[in-house]
């Protein structure tokens, strides 16, 4: 999209967002109001859903939402701030890589702001452990330990803002054609053939170093004995080592500690490795349907492939974790599988937070490098459509 097209929609996302915060400052909610009454009614599972999500209302500041005995009320703007640059920062970088188009629009507000809220929820842990004192080896627990309500909050914000964006895509594209009538020519096959070539292969390099990350975490994971996420007693440097597999531990099947003492159980290794495997599928399919586009909406910036990328990966780890744990849910929650479907979806966005970038810088330079693929579509585009 253009400069203008995009700031308009980011415009649009933020009033959605202002909107919003008006509700939860003059209107008291409370959370477990929203699961008794819903629960009255014989629906108890969307209940969970809708307070959870209303929820994500509660770390802003001056909010009214409260959820008695989990999350207190802020005491600090900074988490409210933080949201509100990097929603606007990031949903105008997105928009600024890629189509008009209203569907991809919405996708791309969407990733961009589930990826703000859970980057929200890591400054919350880092300001939380700098107010506490307990040095970097507390961070592991405490990015465990607090709330996710970021999470919720984006996801609210980029379906809602996500609608409103496409809304004013749609608008401006009518008004475009309106003024200056549409130019725009559809590809030939022969371009359409090379360019998704091209796509495939950008998308295939640039979702390998996910690969690795995913499925190595998961036999890491499955055959260390030194990996209890649970522990106490370890270094600065063990705890560091272990938030990062435990970021795709979270997103995985029934839990078994028979599993961490090294021994072989598929009860465990199997769904996690197939959890793998599919987000790898889906994120590689996904990269091959936002590259296929680019040589038609201009060549972006490797800041824009980056974030759209890395928002992907976010949302789909969470779509991942909310079937995972709707379909598989431990022993312990059996008796109560939204509470723990809801619990992966923010298990996922952690992990897509933490190794999201990779996929993205590793989509970047398969762009850059294969620039040669991408004049060859453009020159098979310009020929064609001359004659």
């Amino acid at each position: 999209m253009s400069r203008g097209r995009s700031a308009f929609a980011t415009v649009a996302v933020l009033s959605v967002f202002a909107f919003l915060y008006s509700f939860v400052l003059a209107i008291p909610v409370y959370v477990s109001d929203i699961t008794a009454l819903w629960s009255a009614r014989g629906h108890a599972w969307f209940g969970e859903v809708l307070a959870r999500l209303t929820d994500g209302f509660s770390f802003l500041w001056g909010s009214a939402v409260t959820n008695e005995g989990f999350s207190p009320a802020p005491v600090s703007g900074w988490p409210t701030l933080v949201f509100i640059v990097m929603l606007v920062a990031l949903v105008y970088a997105g928009l600024r890589t890629g189509s008009d188009s209203p569907v991809a629009v919405g996708g791309r507000v969407l990733c961009a702001s589930v990826l703000a809220g859970g980057l929200t929820n890591l400054f919350v842990a880092v300001q939380t452990v700098l107010a506490t004192g307990g040095g970097l080896g507390s961070l592991p627990w405490v990015i465990r330990a607090v709330t996710d309500d970021g999470v919720w909050l984006g996801l609210v914000v980029g379906v809602f803002g996500g609608y409103a964006a496409s809304v004013v895509a749609v608008f401006l594209a009518l008004a475009t054609i309106a003024l200056r009538g549409d130019r725009e020519t559809i590809g030939p096959a022969d371009a359409q053939a090379i360019r998704w070539r091209w796509a495939a292969q950008v998308g295939t390099w640039g979702t390998l170093p996910l690969l690795v990350v995913a499925l190595v975490g998961g036999f890491v994971w499955d055959y260390s004995p030194d990996a209890d996420p649970y522990g106490t007693d370890i270094s600065p440097r063990q705890a560091w080592v272990r938030l990062v597999w435990f970021a795709h531990a979270s997103l995985t099947a029934p839990h078994n500690p028979h599993s961490l003492s090294g021994s072989f159980d598929t009860s465990v290794w199997l769904p996690r490795t197939l959890t793998s495997a599919a987000l790898v599928v889906l994120v590689w399919l996904a990269v091959l349907l936002v590259v296929a586009r680019w040589p038609r909406a201009g060549a972006p910036g490797v800041l824009g492939i980056v974030l759209q990328c890395w928002g992907v990966v976010v949302v789909l780890a969470a779509v991942v974790g909310l079937c995972e744990g709707a379909l598989v849910p431990p022993e312990e929650f059996a008796g109560s599988a939204t509470h723990w479907a809801l619990e992966t979806v923010a298990a996922g966005v952690r992990f897509g937070v933490f190794f999201g970038w990779i996929s993205g810088v590793a989509v970047a330079l398969a762009y850059r490098l294969s620039r040669g693929a991408q004049t060859d579509v453009e020159a098979v585009e310009s020929v064609e459509e001359e004659v």
